[in-house]
């Protein structure tokens, strides 16, 4: 008798479904942000993911619309914190209120370091990624835009205008994190660690608080 409840070959269960697609992204982060686009293979994702190549294509396409989906993934996530704070502490100090987005920036990329070393592998050459990854970070430059005239309104960051800002704050804040073997060196601390990571908050703060005279 055949079993009329049986599901189609391939055909996954929601919830095993969604699953997958979370292994494949986060096994994604590691290959990606270790061999680059050009060197990472779907192959080896699917071997960390504990899936299989097809089942990949199945749920996000091509490699290059892997990859994409990865880097959306990792920068959703700072805009839906950054949303979250902002919500949250809208009668907020602007500077309290900008130095709680630091705080929450430095933490999401201390948890998840391969976005930042994704986004420097194409940053080093002109290609669709580098335009992609551009046009990704305007919506999160443009939450961030209002808190940043703010705080130039209590007399900080005058120096600067917001994307400029931006882009150095980025390079302070990331760099330290994607080259940690160095950093820990230098500094003899783990710089993802519980403490590393509130110190490096706290130095980044500081450094960026300092009113012009």
């Amino acid at each position: 008798m055949i079993n009329r409840t049986k599901r189609k070959l391939g055909k996954q269960p929601r919830d095993v479904s969604e699953k997958t697609k979370e292994s494949v992204l986060k096994a994604a982060f590691k290959v990606f942000a270790q061999e680059g686009f050009h060197n990472a293979k779907l192959r080896d994702i699917a071997s960390i993911a504990g899936t299989t190549h097809s089942l990949i294509r199945h749920h996000f396409g091509s490699k290059e619309d892997l990859w994409k989906a990865v880097v959306d993934y990792g920068l959703n996530m700072q805009e839906t914190n950054i949303l979250k704070i902002l919500k949250s502490h809208e009668s907020a100090d602007p500077v309290e209120l900008f130095r709680e987005f630091l705080q929450s920036y430095i933490s999401t990329i201390a948890k998840n370091p391969e976005l930042t070393k994704i986004l420097m592998h194409d940053n080093s050459r002109l290609s669709p990624h580098l335009d992609y990854i551009i046009e990704r970070q305007k919506k999160l430059h443009s939450i961030v835009e209002p808190v940043f005239k703010n705080a130039q309104k209590c007399g900080y960051f005058k120096g600067f205008d917001h994307d400029s800002f931006l882009v150095y704050v980025r390079a302070l804040v990331e760099t330290p994190i994607a080259t940690r073997d160095i950093t820990n060196r230098l500094l003899k601390e783990d710089i993802l660690s519980k403490k590393g990571i509130a110190l490096h908050a706290e130095r980044v703060i500081k450094f960026l608080f300092r009113k012009e005279k």
